[in-house]
C-alpha cells in the first residue's frame, strides 16, 4: 500500500467512509466499555395512593387555593391540591351573624295555601350557592321535577333555597323571582355549614384526605372533608369569605 493510498483512505478498515454516519456509531458502541455513554432513560414514577395512616391531619394554612396540611399520624406538612374531579366537603356550624343579605341558604319549610312560612325552623343551611326555587320536601333540589312554581303549589312541605333579602334577630327573607318567604329563624336553630368552598377553610381545622402522590408532601387529593373548628363567621370588608355563591 502506497503512502499516496493512505492519504486518500483506501486500504483502511476504518476510513472515512466507514466511520461516517450510522456506521460511525455502530463502531463507537462496540469500542466503548460497558457502561459508558448516555444513561439509559428511567421510567416515570407512578403515584401512591396515600396510606390510610396518613389521611388525617389539621389544616395550617391555605396557599394559593391549595391546602397546608400536618399529617396526625407523622407530624409531616403536606401541600395538597385538588384533582379535577375531587370530592370536597367542607361541614361545620355558622355563627348569627351569617345571616345576612346575599348569603345563600336552604331551609325546609311548612307552607299554606297562601304561599306563607307557618312555623319556625329548626334548621338552616349554607351550601355555598345553588339555584334559587321551592321544591317539594323528600325530593333531590337539583331534579327540576322537584320544582314547584307559584300558583301550583298545595300547601305543606317544602324546601326553599335562595339569596337572603333581609335579615332580623327574629326572622330572614329569603327572595326567589317575584316571591318573598319570611321565615322566622329561632335562637336555638341550628345553622349548619355544608359546602364545597374551600375558602371558608382555616388554620385549625380537621381534614380527612384521600388521593395519590408520586413525591411525598405533595398530594393531589381525590377526597377533601374539613371539619370546621370554629362557627363560620361573616367576611371582613374587602375579603371574599362564607359561603355566599359569588
Amino acid at each position: 500500500m502506497s503512502r499516496s493510498d493512505v492519504l486518500r483512505g483506501r486500504g483502511w478498515p476504518c476510513s472515512r467512509r466507514v466511520l461516517s454516519g450510522a456506521g460511525a456509531a455502530v463502531v463507537l458502541a462496540a469500542l466503548l466499555p460497558a457502561g459508558w455513554g448516555p444513561a439509559s432513560a428511567q421510567p416515570p414514577q407512578q403515584p401512591r395512593a396515600l396510606e390510610p395512616a396518613d389521611r388525617t391531619g389539621k389544616v395550617m394554612g391555605v396557599v394559593q387555593g391549595r391546602l397546608q396540611v400536618r399529617i396526625t399520624n407523622t407530624g409531616d406538612l403536606w401541600l395538597v391540591g385538588t384533582q379535577p374531579q375531587a370530592t370536597i366537603e367542607v361541614v361545620g356550624t355558622a355563627s348569627r351573624e351569617l345571616l345576612a343579605p346575599k348569603q345563600f341558604v336552604q331551609c325546609a319549610v311548612e307552607i299554606d295555601d297562601l304561599g306563607k312560612v307557618t312555623q319556625p325552623v329548626d334548621k338552616v343551611t349554607f351550601p355555598g350557592g345553588g339555584t334559587p326555587a321551592v321544591t317539594a320536601a323528600g325530593l333531590d333540589v337539583s331534579d327540576p321535577k322537584a320544582r314547584r312554581p307559584a300558583g301550583k303549589r298545595p300547601p305543606g312541605s317544602y324546601i326553599v333555597s335562595g339569596f337572603i333579602k333581609s335579615a332580623d334577630d327574629e326572622s330572614i327573607v329569603v327572595q326567589i323571582g317575584r316571591e318573598r318567604f319570611e321565615i322566622p329563624v329561632p335562637a336555638d336553630a341550628e345553622l349548619e355549614v355544608r359546602t364545597s368552598n374551600l375558602g371558608v377553610v382555616n388554620v385549625g381545622d380537621d381534614v380527612e384526605l384521600e388521593g395519590e402522590y408520586v413525591q411525598r408532601g405533595q398530594l393531589m387529593a381525590t377526597s377533601v372533608k374539613v371539619s370546621l373548628a370554629n362557627p363560620l363567621q361573616p367576611p371582613q370588608k374587602g375579603k371574599k369569605r362564607g359561603p355566599a355563591a359569588p
